[in-house]
């Protein structure tokens, strides 16, 4: 598959990163110095203006499966994406910071009305404000996400010293029917596990299974069905919509902001929320207002030090959790090591909707170590057990769709052509996923 991406920033980097393995990628940058930083990649760099239909021409966008464009700069981004869509029978996608770009260019907005069309309209705010309030919802979980049309789950916890399935193999430890454990964090590394792994506590644990019946293990962590009380510092457009987004779930909301102007909209948007003039950062104020008695803490400003100092006011205060935006994704591990329960970057969870580009899904990422892909057992190949079928090591069939049906499998569970299989493996052996799947199609050939 052949993907065009134009920016080399950040967003350009992480995505060239996630598809230079089993596609043909092209970056495009008006800086040449860039390069440099795609030379461990399978990568072609190409100097150019994205916007300029000739430079396009150059990038091999004639050719293209798959155009993304992700400068810092919204204008740039769709005009490319138009330029593009004039010059080839392309998917394009392009990066936004602007509300009004997403609404221009949805079923029937102003663009979309007098035949301007782009594909997809990322804005990596709005997909981190989605995905804070979706791990808000569940009481200790340290990140979530939704996969078969909602009937998957993925949830991950870190363990504490009380917590159920500690100091005992896997195989023995009673999850409820139709739960697995996908994958373990101790330290800096993720493990697939078996039925002989003990988890300790400490471990940040990734559990995967039917929505239905991941309620079970929501209960076994934590009694309460939700987090009543949460404190937001940062007004801005992810504040904004972390609170509209936590408001329909009779959530008490207050939000700490420094601008006076802002907190007068905020107050007037959201009728049910606290909104608070003040520094998120003064100890004294958090003190006076009794931000302790929140449930969760969400520091989402846009600077990533108030951030930290936020979330480590609010682990001193006994919060019992903390979610941190972190701007700049080489920071995230530093967020994690002084026991940030989940710093998100904006970036990386809008990357993650881009790797949807062909019939090989990278659905989610779990703290940068590990993956979940959906793919479907090729037609024609002889149905066989889980555990004969020849799945690359470091790699775990977490559940089956089976037509509309989705179940948690075994060893001994069938799989059959055409089954949806949602995998867990690290980032450096999704190649090797993707070959075996390959290789099991040019089999049934």
């Amino acid at each position: 598959m052949n993907v065009v991406i134009v920016g080399g920033g950040e967003i350009g980097a992480l995505i060239a990163g996630s598809l230079h393995r089993t596609h043909n990628v092209t970056v495009m940058d008006m800086e040449g110095e860039r390069e440099a930083a795609f030379e461990s990649m399978d990568v072609q760099f190409v100097r150019g203006n994205g916007a300029d239909p000739s430079d396009l021409r150059v990038a091999g966008v004639d050719h293209a499966d798959a155009f993304i464009a992700c400068t810092t700069n919204d204008d740039v981004n769709v005009l490319a994406c138009l330029a593009a869509k004039g010059l080839a029978d392309v998917e394009t996608m392009a990066f936004v910071t602007r509300q009004r770009y997403v609404d221009a260019f949805a079923a029937a907005g102003a663009f979309e009305t007098i035949g301007l069309a782009i594909d997809r309209v990322l804005w990596p705010q709005r997909t981190l404000a989605h995905q804070i309030a979706d791990i808000v919802r569940v009481p200790r979980a340290l990140a979530t996400a939704g996969f078969a049309g909602g009937r998957l789950t993925m949830l991950e916890y870190r363990l504490e010293p009380h917590d159920p399935f500690l100091d005992r193999p896997l195989g023995q430890a009673e999850l409820p029917s139709g739960v697995l454990v996908a994958g373990a964090i101790r330290a800096d590394t993720f493990t697939i596990p078996s039925g002989t792994t003990t988890l300790q506590a400490g471990d940040k644990v990734v559990f995967m299974g039917r929505a239905d019946h991941m309620h079970a293990l929501e209960r076994r962590f934590a009694p309460r069905r939700r987090s009543h009380n949460v404190a937001v510092v940062g007004g801005g457009n992810v504040g904004f919509m972390v609170a509209e987004q936590l408001a329909g779930d009779r959530a008490n909301i207050t939000i700490i902001e420094q601008n006076e102007a802002r907190c007068e909209k905020l107050a007037q948007w959201l009728p049910h929320a606290l909104v608070l003039k003040g520094d998120g950062t003064d100890l004294e104020l958090l003190q006076q207002e009794r931000i302790e008695d929140a449930d969760v803490m969400v520091a989402v400003t846009d600077d990533d030090g108030k951030n930290l100092l936020v979330s480590l006011l609010s682990k001193q205060l006994g919060i019992p959790k903390v979610i941190t935006r972190v701007g700049r994704s080489r920071n995230r591990r530093l967020f994690e090591r002084v026991g940030i329960d989940a710093p998100l970057t904006p970036r990386a969870a809008a990357v993650q909707e881009v790797l949807h580009v062909d019939e090989v899904d990278h659905l989610a990422s779990i703290e940068d170590r590990a993956e979940v892909m959906e793919l479907s057992y090729p037609a024609g190949c002889r149905e066989g057990k889980v555990r004969d079928i020849g799945a690359p090591r470091d790699s775990l069939i977490g559940a089956i769709q089976r037509d509309k049906t989705v179940f948690v499998p075994h060893g001994d569970t069938i799989v059959r052509p055409g089954d949806h299989l949602f995998i867990v493996t690290t980032p450096d052996n999704t190649g090797a996923v993707e070959r075996w799947l390959e290789a099991r199609r040019a089999a049934s050939d």
